[in-house]
């Protein structure tokens, strides 16, 4: 009788750990075997906003895209993909184009003339 009970109570822990990761997020497998986190993550108090994720293949037109504007500008790949996702955000958000433009002054290092190609680079690619 003992050997049931633990047997069943072990059942029981067992399935409590898999709905408890499943409820907090442990278990939200995409459609492609990758969890929805390793594509975007949303950021924001009151109103959630999905940082968006490039493809391989708008991956790799956004690091074309920005090697033509300057070659220093896709040193670290991962570093500019990461930089343009986070510019994505102010454009969805409707930040103003001045406050936008400022933000890819700091994060790419351009001129300001520059800023208006940066921006249209990761508008055509993936945001």
């Amino acid at each position: 009788m003992r050997k049931r009970t633990a047997v069943a109570v072990s059942g029981l822990v067992t399935a409590a750990v898999t709905v408890a990761a499943v409820a907090f997020g442990g278990g939200g497998d995409g459609d492609d075997g990758t969890s929805d986190t390793e594509h975007s993550r949303t950021v924001g108090a009151g109103e959630q906003h999905v940082v968006p994720s490039p493809d391989a293949g708008q991956r790799e037109l956004l690091l074309d895209d920005l090697e033509a504007i300057g070659s220093g500008l896709v040193a670290d790949e991962d570093q500019a993909v990461e930089d343009a996702r986070w510019i994505c955000v102010d454009i969805r958000r409707e930040q103003p184009e001045d406050e936008v433009r400022g933000v890819v002054l700091q994060r790419f290092r351009v001129t300001w003339e520059q800023t208006g190609s940066v921006l249209d680079a990761i508008r055509g690619t993936f945001c």
